[in-house]
């Protein structure tokens, strides 16, 4: 199916050089809500994240004449793009943060479940307990796990050292292992 999709993206890519703005709706339908799903994990803000990915989209119409020929990946061209974008508002908002930060002393009390927990419900409160994780902790965790990037590579784009990027992933797992070891001996589901 990957090798079919990468087949349209090239046909809609293609009719997007040539001007046809009904493939450029195509695929802005196609890839605009997981690219906003994407950009809200780093901002934090819906309303910026669809403002990021809109003037991604309009900057790809504006150059859609510039658009590679070759360009056969357009999901991992369009979230790479929209993650360099997110992290430029970040930088330009200086949210970055620079300090270690603390892990929320409330995080774990919040939220836990009562009843039944079935797997929906425990990956929608993974994504809360990672959301709870002090700002440079879950930028380096989204950046490494949700968007696949290396240690090296989060290091160049935050500019801190990938000992800081080894350091801020050990204190993630270790918050979200706590605090799932927590919920799930709650349930009564752990052991």
């Amino acid at each position: 199916m990957p090798a079919l999709q990468n087949q349209d993206d090239v046909v809609l890519i293609s009719r997007i050089r040539a001007g046809d703005a009904s493939a450029f709706d195509e695929l802005f339908r196609q890839y605009y809500p997981d690219l906003v799903y994407t950009a809200n994990r780093f901002v934090r803000s819906e309303s910026e994240a669809e403002d990021i990915v809109q003037e991604l989209f309009f900057s790809l119409w504006k150059r859609r004449g510039n658009l590679p020929e070759d360009l056969s990946a357009v999901g991992g061209y369009l979230h790479r793009s929209v993650r360099n974008r997110s992290l430029n508002y970040l930088r330009d908002q200086k949210r970055i943060p620079i300090d270690e930060g603390e892990l929320p002393a409330d995080a774990v009390a919040e939220g836990l479940p009562s009843d039944n927990l079935d797997q929906l419900d425990l990956q929608q409160r993974l994504h809360q307990a990672i959301d709870r994780l002090p700002e440079r902790c879950r930028l380096v965790f989204v950046m490494s796990k949700l968007e696949d990037m290396s240690h090296k590579d989060i290091a160049a784009a935050l500019g801190i050292s990938t000992k800081t990027v080894e350091n801020q992933m050990t204190r993630a797992y270790r918050f979200l292992r706590e605090w799932l070891s927590l919920v799930l001996l709650i349930n009564g589901t752990f052991w």
